[in-house]
């Protein structure tokens, strides 16, 4: 039986990227995270045959079920950090397009490329037990804001994997160390680049369907996970708001709706941006005789020109290779 006791803390985590869904990583980043929740799944499915009363010792209890297909979800709760996040969206969204601004540089990540992206978690949680989930790809991007966050400003990513697998030593490549510290100050919501005031919360997701690749073979796991669409929201809720933004939804006007995140470094930023929105029907809620909260909901959409989410990251890193 076990004798060892693992802790959270003790933990070592690297991820790398796959060239596709078959080839194993070759170079790894190690990365933290706040939260790693690993959800693997197995049909278990019953096969009763009849006719031979030797085969049981009773008529009433189930007999050995068979093994069915393996499945695997992922949550992971990342700190907003300028330099730590990339490493994260690099492996789940592919390279960015990376500019220089001023004498930092602007790393740019954008929503609906077709292109498949796989990578592999690997956990240490023992001495000598190291647990690798494989084929990762992302399925799910949300962010949700109040007015206590200070510098804990959350990024939730939603994985789909392939398989996993055990070692007792970390998988074999080259090992880049994580990069120091980052975080962000404050979250600031903005419409058409000016600043919104009063806003009590806020939240943005995107949501990547995945089309599973189950074929018949011997290998009861899932051979692929192809992007095959996705759905964008965004919403933010306001202490007291103007009538502008009644205009704005009547006449189908056309805006775009920014979360940006200020650096505790210098000149740092994280920017979510939906270029091209549209609000829909709010509800005005009055249930008394104090003030009015109001959520704004909007679609946003791609152009001929620009996708549906753009995330602009500022810092001091050259490149995400």
């Amino acid at each position: 039986m076990p004798t060892d006791i693992w802790y959270g803390a003790d933990c070592e985590t690297r991820i790398g990227k796959r060239a596709n869904a078959t080839t194993p990583p070759t170079t790894w980043q190690s990365v933290e995270f706040m939260s790693l929740t690993v959800n693997p799944t197995q049909e278990w499915r019953d096969r009763p045959k009849l006719g031979n009363p030797a085969a049981r010792v009773n008529t009433l209890d189930p007999i050995k079920p068979r093994k069915g297909f393996y499945r695997e979800s992922a949550e992971v709760v990342l700190d907003a950090d300028t330099r730590s996040l990339p490493l994260w969206l690099r492996h789940a969204m592919g390279s960015p397009t990376t500019t220089t601004a001023s004498a930092l540089f602007l790393h740019t990540f954008a929503s609906g490329a077709k292109t498949e992206q796989y990578f592999d978690i690997v956990v240490k949680v023992g001495a000598s037990d190291f647990r690798i989930y494989q084929g990762l790809t992302l399925s799910q991007l949300s962010i949700q804001n109040t007015g206590e966050n200070t510098q804990d400003f959350n990024i939730n990513l939603s994985l789909l994997g392939l398989s996993r697998a055990k070692a007792t030593s970390w998988p074999t490549g080259t090992v880049t160390a994580c990069p120091a510290e980052a975080p962000i100050l404050r979250a600031i919501f903005s419409v058409d680049n000016v600043a919104a005031g009063n806003m009590l919360s806020s939240s943005l997701s995107w949501d990547r369907q995945l089309q599973e690749g189950v074929f018949l073979s011997a290998a009861p796991t899932v051979s692929s996970l192809r992007p095959n669409g996705g759905s964008h929201s965004g919403s933010a809720t306001f202490r007291a708001i103007g009538a502008v933004f009644d205009t704005m939804e009547e006449a189908d006007t056309v805006f775009s709706a920014q979360l940006n995140y200020y650096g505790v470094v210098a000149d740092h930023f994280i920017r979510f941006e939906h270029a091209t929105a549209l609000l829909q029907p709010s509800p005005l809620p009055i249930s008394g005789p104090g003030t009015i909260e109001r959520t704004l909901n909007w679609a946003p959409f791609q152009t001929g020109s620009t996708p549906a989410l753009t995330i602009a990251i500022v810092n001091d890193v050259t490149a995400y290779a």
